[in-house]
């Protein structure tokens, strides 16, 4: 498993634009930005229950990126590219370009959400409210970065970065 931090940065995309099968990423104080013509954030891979991957964005921003016009609910916060995928946003700004939905299914033919785990908790914004996806859980509390990425974090983290 690939244990990685995304801190204080920018990432723009249109599509699908983070995504993977195995990785465990926290995401923090990230600046996110979608493009016009795209609907989906996030795409997790994770295929099994003892899969590690799990995504976290926390105290981030969602919204369209500069010079773009991307319509009000027109993207997704993600959709399961595996049946086990698991993604939460938490703390986040997200701006009116999410969908009231919030989270969409993969496809008619394959949609995924057997076991996934999409959680959101704590997000602000035009785009943080609305009636979530079936599969979608308004969490009770923020999940901990020592949950995605292990106690020992702190070992190879610059925890100045971190919001």
């Amino acid at each position: 498993m690939q244990e990685i931090v995304y801190a204080k940065c920018y990432i723009e995309g249109a599509t699908d634009f983070i995504f993977g099968q195995k990785a465990a990423a926290w995401f923090d104080g990230v600046d996110i930005r979608v493009l016009n013509g795209g609907y989906y954030i996030t795409a997790n891979g994770r295929d099994s229950s003892s899969n590690p991957s799990y995504y976290v964005i926390n105290k981030s921003t969602v919204a369209a990126a500069s010079g773009q016009s991307v319509a009000a609910g027109s993207y997704y916060l993600g959709r399961p590219w595996r049946d086990y995928a698991r993604v939460v946003f938490q703390n986040t700004s997200l701006s009116n370009v999410i969908n009231a939905a919030g989270w969409h299914i993969w496809g008619t033919d394959s949609p995924n959400t057997d076991h996934v785990e999409y959680g959101e908790y704590g997000n602000t914004g035009a785009g943080a409210s609305g009636t979530r996806a079936s599969f979608a859980k308004k969490l009770s509390s923020a999940v901990s970065i020592s949950t995605v990425l292990g106690s020992s974090y702190t070992s190879w983290v610059d925890t100045s970065y971190l919001s």
